[in-house]
């Protein structure tokens, strides 16, 4: 597998965003287990939750709307979400973790919500991930661990990093088609992923740049206080950049027979992963999008498998590989006409597209309609749903 070292559409100087479509790779090597535990939540078995997510620090946010004075009950109606299914190892319907943080936010009237959940983060919330990211050698090597296990926390959004001439990026990226509209979990992901980095390196390495995917919250200063670097807002990927340099920085707990120890508690975990492989392609895919090499060949790379294999695979599932990349493509399509301000031939390059109308064209097959009759017919309907 191999690491881009650049990035179309986060060229980035002097504050400013370019269009380039170069491409850099570097030979990295990648463990990518997916795990087996997904502990003892009763919403695991309903099919109708194809994208679900391991409640680790969402466990905290009961008590934090205790503190806040918000009832449980009305944050969770109609997720899908019991009480006491927010505990550590507890399965969560994607979707439902979105509505939940993004009512929450509503009736608290705290906007910075995502970012008060996230100071409650910690290494043990992650559970084996967290150990393995703890004694990892490098900040970089811990990183790159988290993202390519983190779909043992969640198949609904995937983690990614990759580096680029000045920096790097540690990202999240959605690919539940309920994620098109969400608010709060960027915010959350953004906070989240700097507090992890704070705990990892005892502050030594800080933020250069968070770029988010949302419009700009009514009071942006929080965030951007918090994470002690500015913050951009309606972006083409919710991600965080660090300087180049912070890649190499050593862990003070860094410790390989720890960290050999807990991958191999990990692969142990990798024998039979429920969610199959047409998940696990989703999830790569996400990971790939913000680099552009999202073709089968490179996906079977990173899945380590031959692509023969892997659309045999697919074929078993009843669906191809050209099928989950559009269903990939059209939900991140979605969430940036709907939260961004992105033109649409910047959205045609973020997603590899040729131009604006082979976009357009892919686009109108997907859901009947253009881009932009997409984007003003949804604005539109938000705007009365929030009158």
């Amino acid at each position: 597998m191999y690491m881009i070292s650049l990035l179309n559409m986060t060229y980035r100087e002097g504050g400013c965003a370019f269009t380039c479509m170069e491409l850099r790779a570097e030979p990295i090597a990648i463990r990518f287990d997916p795990f087996v535990s997904w502990g003892h939540s009763r919403t695991m078995q309903a099919p109708v939750f194809p994208y679900r997510q391991r409640a680790t620090m969402l466990a905290h946010l009961p008590p934090l709307l205790a503190e806040l004075g918000v009832p449980l009950a009305p944050v969770l109606e109609g997720t899908g979400i019991a009480p006491e299914d927010l505990v550590p190892g507890s399965v969560l319907p994607y979707a439902g973790v979105l509505a939940m943080l993004d009512r929450a936010a509503e009736i608290s009237g705290r906007g910075d919500l995502g970012l008060l959940l996230a100071r409650r983060q910690s290494l043990a919330a992650l559970g084996p991930a967290g150990e393995v990211m703890r004694h990892a050698g490098t900040l970089g090597e811990a990183l790159n661990d988290y993202a390519q296990f983190q779909i043992w926390n969640s198949t609904g959004a995937a983690a990614y990093v990759y580096r680029t001439p000045q920096d790097f990026a540690f990202g999240y990226g959605i690919y539940d088609p309920a994620g098109v509209g969400a608010l709060q979990i960027h915010d959350l992901v953004l906070a989240s992923g700097c507090m992890l980095v704070f705990i990892l390196t005892e502050h030594r390495v800080q933020p250069v740049e968070l770029w988010s995917m949302r419009p700009p919250p009514s009071d942006p200063a929080p965030l951007a206080r918090f994470a002690g670097c500015p913050v951009r807002y309606g972006q083409a990927q919710t991600c965080i950049f660090f300087p180049g340099a912070a890649w190499d920085v050593p862990l003070p707990d860094a410790d390989r027979v720890a960290h050999g120890g807990a991958l191999a508690q990990l692969a142990a975990r990798a024998a039979s992963a429920p969610w199959g492989t047409a998940a696990t392609v989703r999830h790569a895919l996400r990971a790939a999008i913000v680099t552009g090499r999202t073709g089968m060949p490179e996906i079977a790379a990173r899945l380590h498998r031959h692509p023969r294999s892997l659309r045999r695979a697919l074929e078993r599932e009843g669906t191809t590989f050209t099928a989950l990349r559009d269903e990939v493509r059209y939900t991140v399509a979605r969430e940036l006409l709907s939260l961004t301000r992105l033109r649409v031939s910047d959205i045609a390059v973020a997603l590899s597209f040729a131009d604006v109308s082979a976009l357009t064209h892919a686009f109108h097959q997907w859901s009947g309609t253009s881009p932009t009759d997409w984007r003003r017919t949804h604005t539109a309907r938000s705007r009365d749903a929030a009158r």
